[in-house]
């Protein structure tokens, strides 16, 4: 008699729901869980995932199970996992009788970087959020990548004798996934635009470098927003650009968008 009380008959949740109501997204939030990424390159990276995982309750049903989404999802992350494997994820997560889905997966990405004269190697990081929404027949794959660079002011440059201010810069982009990418390429092409990228790592001769590389390829944020434009033109995406002034108590910032 007392063991029936782990064995219930019947199932709570599916009780038929008197209220009647819709209920546009229920599910489980921050939940943290390593797994194994592909990033299309031919390397895997060991990454910690924060994850959000939900879908709608039709108004027939009391709730859902979600003990369910952890269930399916340890499950899913005992393999490698790539961007077009998530992409999927909606067709394990049929689950709940519901015909919507709701992904969102943040972590960090790294990049092995070679400074540019010592030639010393150090990750860089880079904050990656996957956004996946399945709503009956249509499917929307976002990837939001945030690069962190560096811009150097031609005004500045201009009217100066010597020296230039220049901020670290902030470009976040929100980019339509139709093909299986290759995130450090979206990196390369960003950075590349800016007045030079960071490194973790760098000894002396390295920041002369740097200095000079940069003195010498001044970017407002006008123009970098237009070159990041013009590489990602054949994509759907947002592009938010700020740089953090080293001169002001304010902030800059730029946005555009190709939808």
């Amino acid at each position: 008699m007392y063991s029936d009380l782990f064995f219930i008959k019947y199932n709570i949740l599916n009780i038929i729901n008197i209220n009647k109501i819709f209920i546009n997204k229920v599910g489980i939030k921050n939940y943290y869980q390593p797994f194994i990424f592909d990033d299309n390159s031919g390397k895997l990276q060991r990454i910690l995932g924060l994850w959000n995982i939900g879908n709608s309750v039709q108004t027939y049903k009391r709730g859902v199970h979600m003990s369910r989404f952890l269930y399916i999802l340890n499950k899913i992350l005992n393999k490698i996992i790539s961007l077009k494997i998530i992409f999927k994820f909606y067709k394990f997560f049929n689950i709940n009788y519901s015909n919507d889905f709701f992904l969102q997966l943040s972590f960090m990405y790294f990049i092995k970087k070679i400074s540019p004269i010592s030639l010393n190697f150090s990750l860089m990081n880079y904050k990656i959020t996957l956004f996946l929404k399945k709503n009956n027949i249509f499917k929307n794959f976002l990837l939001k990548l945030t690069i962190p660079i560096n811009t150097l002011c031609p005004c500045s440059k201009s009217i100066s004798l010597y020296n230039a201010h220049n901020q670290r810069s902030y470009a976040s982009i929100f980019i339509l996934l139709k093909n299986n990418l290759k995130i450090c390429e979206l990196v390369y092409y960003i950075e590349k635009q800016a007045s030079i990228s960071l490194w973790s790592f760098l000894k002396r001769i390295d920041e002369k470098y740097f200095t000079e590389y940069s003195y010498n390829n001044p970017k407002f944020i006008e123009d970098l927003t237009r070159n990041i434009y013009n590489k990602f033109k054949k994509f759907k995406f947002f592009l938010k650009l700020e740089n953090l002034e080293s001169i002001h108590n304010h902030n800059v910032y730029s946005f555009c968008k190709n939808f």
